[in-house]
């Protein structure tokens, strides 16, 4: 019997994953996922209690590196930012942008049009944080809220990077039926999505914290965005995020995606 023959055999296939589950747990599972889950409830329940994303390092991790650099999954999102912002855009909605990372780490190599706002909707843990911080770095184009402000989900630009899986109140074709003008461009940036079918997940992310989180099926996520009026214009793999589930092996997957949409006319 091979070794991938043993380790699917049941007792083995039980050790195995407690283990894992163990690894997952403990502070060398940062990064990883681990669950297989219907709802964000029953994932929720699996966890045990955390802050999540409500957590002081999180926010001191954004402000010293990632507003000061990119990945080469952000060079898709400026190539075609720049095309935006040619053809006139002047508005960008920034969906979990936390202390507006990408508009500082963008800036170094995009022009931003005269007058641009760009607007953050982030968890109230980071409003404050964000707010102070554009203050001191003059950055008068930002502006912050947990809320959805008047007008802001008319923004010619929606940015979604590395958030929508995370997020339970809502789901992107539900926010844009919300919006009595829909923005021209959609950039999702670093999501799961899987061939198979979707499901929730959990992560370790760092400082004690864990999440639950969805992993989408690719072609009824891609279908659901179409259907609300938009044509897939490019898509990339993110090799820089996987998916690597431990104790649940059928669920990994090698990249996340990045996905340009663009309103039809």
């Amino acid at each position: 019997m091979q070794l991938a023959q043993i380790k699917r055999l049941p007792l083995i296939r039980t050790l195995l994953r407690a283990r894992a589950i163990r690894k997952f747990l403990g502070p060398r599972g940062r990064g990883y996922h681990c669950g297989h889950f219907d709802t964000f409830a029953q994932a929720r329940a699996w966890l045990p209690d955390s802050p999540e994303f409500s957590h002081d390092q999180f926010t001191q991790e954004y402000i010293d590196e990632r507003s000061k650099h990119i990945g080469s999954f952000d060079y898709p999102v400026i190539f075609w930012l720049r095309e935006a912002f040619a053809a006139g855009a002047t508005s960008v909605l920034d969906i979990g942008g936390s202390i507006g990372n990408q508009f500082y780490a963008y800036q170094r190599y995009l022009t931003f049009p005269e007058g641009i706002e760009w607007r953050v909707h982030e968890l109230p843990a980071f409003v404050p944080q964000g707010k102070e911080l554009a203050e001191q770095r003059g950055a008068k184009a930002l502006s912050f809220s947990d809320d959805w402000p008047q007008g802001w989900l008319e923004s010619d630009i929606w940015i979604a990077a590395g958030v929508l899986e995370f997020v339970e109140a809502f789901d992107l074709p539900t926010l844009l039926s919300r919006a009595q003008q829909k923005p021209t461009h959609l950039f999702i940036n670093k999501l799961p999505l899987t061939d198979a079918p979707a499901f929730v997940s959990t992560q370790n992310i760092g400082f004690g914290s864990f999440v639950p989180h969805r992993v989408y099926n690719k072609t009824a996520f891609t279908q659901a965005i179409a259907g609300a009026g938009y044509e897939l214009i490019d898509s990339w793999d993110v090799p820089d995020r996987k998916f690597t589930s431990l104790g649940f092996d059928d669920d990994s997957f090698d990249a996340y995606s990045g996905l340009y949409f663009r309103r039809k006319p």
